[in-house]
């Protein structure tokens, strides 16, 4: 009998086929794996391209729109950028801001070829953005940039299957201008000049309160800020917490000179972005039609009069040959005073204001047409027996808190802006435009000094911008930016100012303790940098 070859020992049976179906599956499955695997690292590959364009793009954007910030506030041009202003790719202007800072972030652009790795940087200038709010082209020549990173990237395991060596990858940011409400610190405006801030003599000048930056000054001269002589600028308790605050310089010097002074949570700042106008816009008033009066005489104690011997009592109005006040005490009632050819306080003169209260705004606003301005000679404001002093309790706005650092009475020339109103604080709480200087007159210089004691509870805006003196139109650095405001102390007195400055120039002197105190809220508009998609 014959055995089956085919039937082993063990009565099996093997087919030559046995098995292939598994090799067939098991090499399917590894192709599958291995094209996942690849697929896994060219898309991760290229996610991480996104990422870096991403960063490349929002880098340039930034860094672009600080320099539309500058040109803003500025009056500046934009460097290495087309003229005029138009969209570009960063091939034809590599030495722009943004297109220098995406080349820094790994992404210089160059010309893009087909099926070949490659980078594109395009910027272009929006009119506007969805969603946000365009700043008036006053404030904003060029508002919005947007800045679209393309990166032809490198893929291997992909490229076998799609037929190319390479994937687009891209990334857009949209960066501007917004007007953002802020504290508003002192700011000196002027782009350019030496000594945009200066302190000369032996004055302590004394800073409390505020925001974080309690003085900004815009100029790019690396000799922006002076501190001669003796004179110290300290702000060892500025700030939201007293505990000390920041000097922002947009030029130089780049290191604190000798007698700057700060707290724990201060300190010099050098280049500082620079800090727009926050009255830009801020209407000036009209000529009223009614005349300012000035009634002489008053009785001592009637609407708050002082001075025992009598006094000058002036009503809001329009006082087209300015006022002068000499040889006599002068009390004004609350309301807003325009004045063309200035208000000149002289000799043996003190200032006060009435406790009038027919006007609603509960202070004073002078507005200074032309080029007429304040000044304060040597012999105003000094103490006399005859002269009460001034309660310190009447500087609070209803509502708003109690002065700090102030001593309960002072002597000497006294002045209040207004609360409420126009030219108030918006949330009434502190006291708003005590001076505003029109803006169509260059080169004018108000000066406050004085011989004795003195309060000024308010904001003092002296700024040249516009033929037209509303402000309006963009300020070009050669009818700009010339106002130059002298301040100071004298010695033995005490001197406070309770509010901001905002001026072209500030030059702060004499021989004795300014003490300035400034708003912490957030009560105006200026100009921030903000990456907006």
């Amino acid at each position: 009998m014959k055995l089956n070859r085919s039937i082993s020992r063990t009565g099996r049976k093997f087919h030559r086929e046995s098995g292939q179906t598994t090799i067939f599956v098991l090499l399917t499955l590894g192709i599958f794996l291995l094209a996942f695997l690849g697929f896994a690292v060219d898309y991760s590959n290229l996610w991480f391209h996104r990422q870096m364009a991403q960063t490349a793009a929002d880098a340039g954007c930034q860094a672009g729109a600080m320099d539309m910030l500058t040109n803003a506030v500025n009056g500046t041009t934009l460097g290495s950028f087309p003229s005029p202003l138009a969209a570009f790719d960063c091939t034809s202007f590599p030495t722009s801001t943004p297109c220098s800072y995406a080349s820094l972030n790994g992404y210089p652009s160059s010309v893009l070829t087909t099926d070949a790795p490659g980078i594109s940087v395009h910027v272009s200038f929006p009119a506007s953005v969805n969603g946000i709010a365009t700043p008036p082209s006053s404030l904003a020549p060029t508002p919005f940039m947007k800045v679209a990173v393309q990166e032809q990237a490198s893929v291997y395991f992909a490229g076998l299957l799609l037929g190319r060596h390479t994937q687009t990858v891209g990334a857009v940011a949209t960066c501007g201008l917004v007007q953002a409400k802020a504290p508003i610190p002192i700011i000196v405006l002027n782009p350019t000049i030496a000594n945009a801030l200066s302190t000369q003599g032996n004055p302590d000048i004394t800073i409390t309160g505020g925001s974080q930056k309690s003085i900004q000054v815009n100029s790019k001269n690396a000799a922006a800020v002076n501190i001669g002589g003796s004179a110290k600028i300290d702000l060892s308790k500025g700030g939201p917490n007293g505990t000390g605050s920041d000097l922002g310089v947009f030029g130089g010097p780049g290191s604190a000179p000798g007698g700057f002074i700060t707290g724990t949570t201060g300190a010099w700042r050098e280049p500082s972005s620079p800090v727009s106008d926050p009255f830009a816009l801020l209407a000036f008033p009209t000529a009223p039609s009614s005349a300012g009066v000035v009634t002489h005489n008053v009785a001592y104690g009637t609407d708050g009069c002082p001075d025992q011997g009598g006094c000058d009592e002036y009503s809001p109005g329009n006082y087209p040959t300015g006022i002068q006040v000499k040889n006599v005490t002068a009390i004004f009632n609350p309301g807003v005073y325009y004045i063309t050819g200035g208000m000149a306080l002289q000799a043996n003169s003190t200032v006060r204001p009435s406790t009038n209260t027919s006007g609603t705004i509960g202070g004073t606003m002078f507005y200074f047409a032309g080029s007429g301005s304040i000044s304060v000679d040597s012999n105003s404001g000094k103490p006399s027996a005859t002269i009460d002093n001034f309660a310190t309790s009447r500087v609070q706005c209803p509502g708003g808190p109690a002065p700090t650092g102030l001593p309960a009475t002072l002597s000497g020339n006294i002045l209040l802006g207004p609360c409420t109103g126009t030219y108030g604080d918006p949330n009434g709480q502190y006291r708003g435009m005590l001076f505003f200087q029109d803006r169509s007159a260059t080169s004018v210089n108000p000066q406050w000094g004085g011989g004795g004691q003195f309060l000024l509870a308010g904001t003092m805006y002296f700024r040249s911008c516009n033929a037209d003196g509303t402000g309006t139109a963009p300020c070009g650095l050669s009818a700009a930016f010339s106002d130059t405001f002298t301040l100071q102390g004298n010695s033995g007195s005490g001197t406070y100012v309770l509010g901001e400055i905002v001026t072209d120039s500030l030059q702060l002197g004499g021989t004795s303790g300014v003490n300035m105190s400034l708003n912490p809220n957030a009560a105006f508009s200026v100009l921030k940098v903000e990456l907006l998609q």
